[in-house]
């Protein structure tokens, strides 16, 4: 709606005059309607007291006739009903036999069944009471004006409208000054969020010590700032790393192509070497951009739903197609009992293959990796050892980021591969650790939750 306030302090000030005009409008036209009935009941209640006092002297009002006041003001009925804005009268076979009290300015109709009535004429209201008179068939009807009671009511309502405009003009104002008061804290976030740039080393949001909504809040957006700062620093360090790293085979590509082309009657050794190498610079490229993406989809969580993956049937389809791929290194898998965990196996073969290969790259050429897989106190193992140099213990968690090189290696690789690993264990809420192996060489240890297994529980 275009008439809706638009900022949040408006929108309070706005509904807490609205809730109050209509708590006190509510509650002073209760306290009116009470009190208009109370008024009201006590005019029944005269009405019905003097027509009692009537009936008892319902032969000296016969005996009378109609009312004449005399000169001082009183009449022969006792001066029961001179002046006192009431009026009452006998009635028999639908006539009016005698009347006394006050001359009404308009025609009075004779009542046609017993009981309370309201009868207006001439901007008068007038309140009725019809009773038998006596067992005798006639009637007495006793009025009374209440002209000042629909005053006092008129009034009344009049003061509750008066009293709910100055509560809602009140309560609007004091709101607004309060309010502004209170988001006093929140306009310093706005002013600080505003300062606030791409630049990873910028300011961060003003602390806010109270109210405490207030100050989660300002407590929470830093910490999303710092991760956020934390998260573009990581990508400027990666894109700039990943350019770094795909610059070296782009160039040794053009420089190759360009040797071949000014040389085209290159010698067939040459030519071969030259095809070779651009081979190896090629799938040097592919292994680095598929390793870049998939480090993308686990850093964006663009993950298909978990599923129950059989680790001991992945973990040996992963070991027979590193041996082919790495025909002279020899891969021993221990024999194993089935262990069942929930994730995706796509991840988790990527995984297990990135360290089947770091194994054969970093090992030596003509060795042995050993693979193992065990369950204990709930985790699952997949363990990997080689015999190669190894890593030095201080180099072992610079080595899990990403375009890591150790100072030990000479293999080529696009430094992804430990990084792949521990981002996949991540994601299974998982990790990996880095150690030496019986020989030597690099032992890598994933650690994941697995499912109970038959018989064992909910612990091993």
């Amino acid at each position: 709606m275009k008439l809706a306030p638009r900022s949040l302090r408006s929108q309070i000030t706005a509904a807490l005059a609205l809730l109050v005009t209509v708590v006190v409008a509510l509650a002073g036209l209760v306290i009116v309607a009470r009190i208009d009935h109370r008024e009201r009941s006590d005019v029944d209640r005269q009405l019905a007291a003097r027509a009692e006092k009537v009936q008892q002297d319902a032969d000296k009002l016969l005996d009378q006739g109609d009312h004449q006041e005399g000169d001082d003001g009183q009449d022969d009925y006792g001066g029961l009903l001179t002046g006192s804005q009431s009026l009452v009268r006998l009635i028999s076979n639908g006539q009016v036999v005698a009347e006394r009290g006050e001359s009404l300015p308009f025609p009075l109709p004779v009542p046609e069944r017993d009981g309370y009535a309201m009868i207006q004429g001439d901007g008068q209201t007038w309140r009725s009471l019809t009773q038998p008179l006596n067992n005798t068939g006639d009637r007495v009807e006793v009025l009374q004006d209440i002209d000042d009671l629909q005053r006092r009511r008129s009034d009344n309502i009049a003061i509750v409208a008066a009293v709910t405009f100055i509560a809602a003009v009140v309560t609007a104002a004091g709101t607004w000054l309060i309010t502004r008061f209170l988001f006093h804290p929140l306009q310093r976030l706005r002013t600080g969020a505003l300062a606030v740039s791409a630049d990873v080393t910028g300011p961060a949001l003003p602390a806010v010590d109270r109210p405490q909504e207030v100050a989660d809040l300002s407590h929470a957006l830093n910490t999303m700032l710092d991760q956020l700062r934390t998260s573009m620093e990581a990508t400027r360090r990666f894109t700039a790393d990943a350019g770094h790293e795909l610059r070296t085979p782009l160039t040794t590509l053009g420089m190759t192509l360009e040797t071949l082309q000014r040389n085209p009657d290159l010698p067939e050794p040459q030519r071969t070497r030259a095809l070779e190498a651009m081979q190896a610079e090629h799938q040097r490229l592919t292994r680095l951009l598929t390793g870049l993406q998939a480090l993308a989809r686990g850093d964006a969580h663009a993950l298909p739903e978990r599923t129950a993956v059989d680790l001991s049937a992945l973990v040996t389809e992963a070991a027979h197609h590193a041996t082919r791929r790495h025909t002279s290194v020899t891969y021993r898998l221990a024999p194993a009992s089935p262990v069942t965990i929930q994730g995706w196996s796509t991840g988790l073969r990527l995984a297990i293959d990135n360290l089947l290969d770091n194994a054969a790259l970093h090992g030596r050429p003509d060795g042995v990796v050993d693979i193992q897989l065990s369950r204990h106190s709930g985790l699952a193992r997949i363990t990997v050892s080689d015999d190669g140099p190894g890593i030095p213990p201080d180099q072992r968690h610079t080595m899990k980021e990403r375009f890591a090189r150790g100072s030990r290696t000479h293999a080529p690789g696009s430094g992804l591969g430990l990084s792949l690993v521990e981002q996949q264990a991540r994601l299974h809420y998982g990790s990996l650790h880095l150690g030496q192996s019986p020989s030597g060489g690099l032992q890598a240890v994933i650690s994941l939750p697995a499912e109970p297994g038959p018989g064992t529980g909910q612990h091993d």
